[in-house]
């Protein structure tokens, strides 16, 4: 991508997309679909149903040391009260499944919220593909029908430790959906990151590499962005974010599909997100 093009896509404004009554994932002109789906990633104008005030509001207790969601217990390496290796990052990260017995029920609630928004995307993302709708739900791990996994996450800055944010990476899954209410993140097009500012209102919806892996015999395969997060200084106020991640069944598979139905390759999730995981911890 040339920095002609660079500045085509940031200096007009990064792509805006709704989802319509009809619970469909529109844009303004299909020149607003064809950008967000070359740069991995577009603002969503947060529909009015979803509480973002009281999620947030929740989000922000979890700073607290003496918040009770704090001793979660740990569901392997991903699940739990979790402060990542390498980065600032801290998080309260809970599947699906787990919402109902750890979650406030508002906050429940508030995912599956999320989980309409996401599968919209995602059925969006499969019809631009011209994979035939009867694979839909195995090109997406169960994802495209209500099905494979969602991880509602609440995450803040630990400005104790002087690191990145969150280094360099693409994402593991299909779709994330981050509600940032503080500048800081960044997205590398053409080999040098960009600011993303943070648009009241809207949400930031970026593609993952499984996304990109499903599409990639398709008629049009989407970009997983690179993006990275500043770090924090101790000096200025914490900076909170939510984060949804849509992602196939993790102990399922992830099929590749061209546009006459036939599959042209495969791998594991496991596999597929241990790869991703090593890239996200390892130093750099």
């Amino acid at each position: 991508m040339t920095s002609t093009r660079r500045h085509t896509f940031l200096g007009a404004g990064l792509p805006i997309g709704a989802v319509s009554e009809k619970t469909e994932l529109v844009f303004p002109d299909a020149a607003d679909l064809d950008r967000a789906w070359e740069l991995g990633l577009f603002y969503l104008k947060a529909p009015g149903h979803l509480d973002l005030d009281s999620a947030r509001q929740f989000g922000r207790g979890l700073i607290d040391d003496s918040s009770v969601y704090r001793r979660i217990p740990k569901y392997g390496e991903l699940e739990g009260f979790i402060a990542l290796e390498n980065n600032q990052q801290t998080k309260l990260a809970l599947r699906r499944e787990r919402w109902d017995q750890h979650y406030p029920a508002h906050i429940a609630a508030f995912g599956r919220r999320l989980d309409e928004i996401g599968i919209a995307i995602m059925r969006e993302v499969l019809r631009q593909s011209r994979i035939p709708e009867p694979l839909w739900d195995r090109a997406s791990g169960g994802y495209a029908s209500g099905g494979g996994d969602a991880f509602l996450n609440f995450v803040h800055y630990d400005t104790r430790h002087p690191d990145w944010g969150l280094r360099p990476h693409t994402d593991y899954g299909f779709v994330t959906i981050l509600d940032a209410s503080a500048p800081g993140l960044q997205i590398e097009i053409d080999g040098q990151f960009e600011d993303v500012p943070v648009l009241q209102g809207h949400l930031i919806i970026n593609f993952g590499e499984a996304l990109n892996f499903i599409t990639a015999y398709s008629d049009r395969a989407v970009t997983a962005v690179r993006h990275r997060v500043l770090s924090q200084r101790a000096t200025n106020p914490v900076r909170h974010g939510i984060v949804y991640f849509a992602n196939p069944d993790l102990d399922g598979m992830l099929l590749q599909f061209d546009t006459s139905g036939s599959a042209r390759g495969s791998s594991s999730v496991e596999h597929f997100f241990a790869r991703l995981e090593r890239d996200l911890t390892t130093y750099q």
